[in-house]
């Protein structure tokens, strides 16, 4: 698996509405920025919650990476994405850091989705 199936999940779990599988992209000890000038959220509980907002109304997400830079079982991704929903669109460019499971799995470590 490379680090970029994460953002195929991650669609396919916005797009059903999958809190738990959303929360299982994100390392136990994850940060996650909710949006510009937003603080950090640390930790898969508080992320899961952070993105219940997203999972308020049916959307789909297109997302891919721009870049992507591994090294070993780090990787950092810089990423486009839109979310197209009832009320609009909103979209970003992320810049990602991403680990390797034991089980060959990428779950985010840093998610800043409006970092670029």
């Amino acid at each position: 698996m490379k680090p970029e199936a994460v953002h195929e999940r991650f669609a396919r779990y916005l797009k059903d509405r999958d809190l738990d599988g959303l929360g299982s992209l994100f390392d136990e000890d994850a940060m996650f920025v909710p949006g510009p000038g937003q603080e950090p959220v640390h930790g898969r509980a508080g992320i899961k919650e952070a993105l219940k907002p997203y999972l308020a109304s049916p959307s789909t997400m297109e997302v891919g990476a721009r870049s992507v830079h591994q090294n070993g079982d780090l990787a950092m991704v810089q990423a486009s994405w839109r979310i197209t929903g009832e009320s609009g669109v909103v979209e970003g460019n992320a810049v990602e850091v991403m680990r390797r499971t034991s089980e060959g799995d990428w779950v985010y470590i840093i998610d800043n989705p409006y970092g670029v």
